[in-house]
């Protein structure tokens, strides 16, 4: 029962030493595709919801009358810059959407691994821009 009970702990495994990241360190940090595409289905959520308010005013505007929708047409068809806006919130709309379903297929714990993180987010960008390209042409 005489036990030395000041003896130092022997340490049995080297642990590992997390630090957080700083701001001149963010250049420098690769986030993997699942993180990658995790923010950007916050972004184009974000973005969308941005837009809203232009997108809804130039419905009502397209709406009112004759003259308003020839304004809208004269803005949004005849300026190209309008048109590749447009094109951006498509594919914000269909990434969202996709990513969207994918998170919901991970809330149910599948397609966790890493293997099929990775193919589900490189799939996501894949089929986004597959739809987008898709809706534009047919569009155009």
């Amino acid at each position: 029962m005489s036990e030395n009970i000041s003896a130092p702990l022997v340490k049995t495994r080297v642990r590992p030493v997390f630090r957080n990241i700083g701001f001149a360190e963010l250049a420098n940090y690769r986030l993997p595709i699942p993180g990658v595409a995790s923010i950007v289905h916050r972004i184009t959520g974000i973005a969308l919801f941005v837009c809203l308010l232009f997108l809804l005013a130039m419905l009502q505007m397209s709406l009112k009358s004759e003259a308003g929708f020839e304004a809208f047409r004269s803005i949004v068809w005849a300026n190209p810059f309008a048109k590749v806006v447009l094109i951006g919130l498509l594919f914000a709309i269909t990434y969202h959407m996709i990513a969207g379903l994918r998170h919901m297929v991970q809330d149910t714990n599948a397609w966790l691994d890493l293997p099929t993180a990775r193919a589900t987010a490189f799939a996501v960008f894949a089929l986004s821009l597959l739809a987008t390209a898709l809706i534009v042409w047919r569009l155009w």
